[in-house]
Formats: structure tokens, sequence, C-alpha cells
């Protein structure tokens, strides 16, 4: 009999599922199931990290050798007979446990062999080494790999929301207003990232210069990438600069800050409140470290674009 913990906290806590067969039916029917298995210790332990799971956390779902999607805990786990197209495998039951999920990416392909990349190797992730995968149900992820592996497939954390985690509402009763939130995958963002880094784990921002961990950095495209011909984006060394999530990123893309054709930071579009004012006051003066021959372009066309109000 295994004891199941109830834990009560406040954070986001990621977590790395292993499916094979079962990752279609999962994204199919949103939802983690597991059940206990005989003999194998390790097997056991990893299937019970479901009981963990809690509403807001997120998972990676991996499938024959790549991590293929992502999703978010909207509900913890419940007593459930096994689901219609899961296959029995010896020592298993059809008793067991069910987790429901909102994918908030598919269509992702980060093959496991550069997982290591952006997550470090070794128990309690889901590598056991740079080269090989963990094979248990469910693997913890600390908040550092977590947030890398979002950076390195260009996911947006998403805001919380009470309807997706079964809060109570004082507004919007109906059952939509649109539905349908997954859209197009940016397939070379990540590859786009991993060039930028080199490799790094600490790295630092064009903007502000701040050496910073690398799940803290994402690949900014500097021209808008909605903008950018198929053979710009292509174009890895003109494309982006790594931006850090503290505030640069943002400020780039609304167009708050701007980069001169000496590579020096000016402001922008006006700030419209004192803090924003100060955050930009803050990078005035600087020279922006991605600034040269290849980018300058880019660089060029952003600053029309914020200036002339083209989003």
């Amino acid at each position: 009999m295994w004891e199941i913990p109830r834990p009560r906290r406040a954070t986001v806590k990621f977590w790395y599922a292993m499916q094979g067969d079962n990752f279609k039916v999962a994204m199919e029917q949103k939802a983690l199931w597991t059940c206990p298995r005989a003999g194998n210790r390790a097997l056991k332990e990893t299937r019970s990290i479901i009981f963990e799971m809690q509403p807001g956390d997120l998972v990676f779902h991996h499938a024959k050798g790549q991590l293929r999607a992502v999703s978010m805990v909207t509900a913890s786990h419940i007593n459930f007979e096994r689901p219609p197209g899961y296959l029995r495998r010896q020592g298993e039951t059809d008793s067991g446990w069910l987790v429901r999920v909102e994918p908030i990416a598919t269509g992702l392909t980060l093959p496991y062999t550069k997982l290591h990349k952006y997550i470090q190797p070794g128990r309690p992730g889901p590598l056991n080494n740079a080269t090989n995968m963990y094979l248990g149900f469910l693997s913890r992820l600390t908040e550092s790999d977590g947030h890398s592996l979002l950076g390195a497939l260009n996911v947006t954390l998403p805001v919380s929301d009470d309807s997706l985690l079964g809060r109570s509402q004082d507004y919007w009763t109906d059952e939509e207003t649109d539905g349908e939130a997954l859209g197009a995958v940016r397939k070379e963002q990540g590859p786009l990232r991993e060039h930028l880094l080199q490799g790094r784990l600490v790295a630092p921002c064009s903007v502000c210069g701040r050496e910073l961990p690398s799940g803290l950095l994402v690949a900014g495209h500097i021209k808008p990438r909605r903008h950018c011909s198929e053979g710009e984006r292509r174009d890895f060394r003109s494309a982006a600069m790594l931006l850090c999530s503290l505030g640069c990123d943002a400020l780039f893309e609304w167009g708050y800050i701007i980069v001169d054709s000496r590579g020096k930071i000016l402001p922008g579009v006006p700030a419209g409140t004192q803090p924003l004012s100060d955050a930009v006051a803050r990078l005035i003066g600087r020279t922006c470290t991605a600034h040269n021959e290849q980018t300058a372009n880019g660089f060029n066309e952003h600053r029309r674009m914020k200036l002339e109000g083209i989003r």
C-alpha cells in the first residue's frame, strides 16, 4: 500500500513524463494516468510522483525519443480505472490514478540527445547522464531546469487562469469565449537559442549586460519575427539576440527601448508610468552587445517600426 502525500504549496513545479505509446491518448484525453506496478521498486516510486502534482504545475511530455508537448495540471490526482487506449503491461492492475492536464504547446520536437544542453543530467530529473534517459514514468525538474526548457521551446509560462485551475470566479460563466488555444510552432526557435547560447549555462543579456542562468534568457528577435521573411528567420547571425526575462525582453519587444546605428540604446515609444520610465532610464546610453554588421539592418527595422507604431 502506498502512502499518498498531499502537499500544500503555492509555487509552480515542473515534471517530466515519459509516455511512449500512451502519449497520443493522453493528449486526446487531456490527462495523465498510471497505476501500481509490482516488483520494480524504482518504477513504483516514479509512478507515485503523480500524487505530488498540483493545479498550475507544468508537465513536459516525452514520447519516441523526443520532448513533444507541454501541459498545465488542472486538477490533482483522483482514483480512476484504466482509461480506454492504455495497454495493460505485465504486473499492472486496472485501478490507478488520473491527473487532468491542459495542453499549452504541442507539435514540439526536441530530441532527448539535446536535453542535457538545457537541464542538469542526473536524478531526480529525466536524464541518467547526457546521453541516457531514465525510463521511469515521471521525474522531477528543478525550477531552473523547467524555465530553461520553456525558453528552449519558446513556450511562454501561462498566466494563472482561475477557470483553468478550477477555482471559483465572479464573472464569465459561459462555456465559451473562443477555444483552441494552440497555435503554430516556431520550429527554428530552439536551434536559434542554442546558437546564441553556444553551450553556456550562464550568459549575459545583450541589453543590460547582466550575467544570468540560461533559463532566464530568451532568443529575442531583433526585427519582429512576424515581419521577417523565411530567409531572415533562417539567418541566425542576424535574426536575434539574448534578452533577459527580467525586463529587457519586454522593453525591447514593445519598443520602449531602441538601438541606434552605433549600437547605443535610446528611449523609444513614450513610457506610460514612472516605474516604466525608470526601467527605461537605467538602460539608456548602454551599448547593445548584439549590434554588429550582420544585425544592424534588423535594429534599423525594429527602430523604424516601433517609432511608426508598427507592431
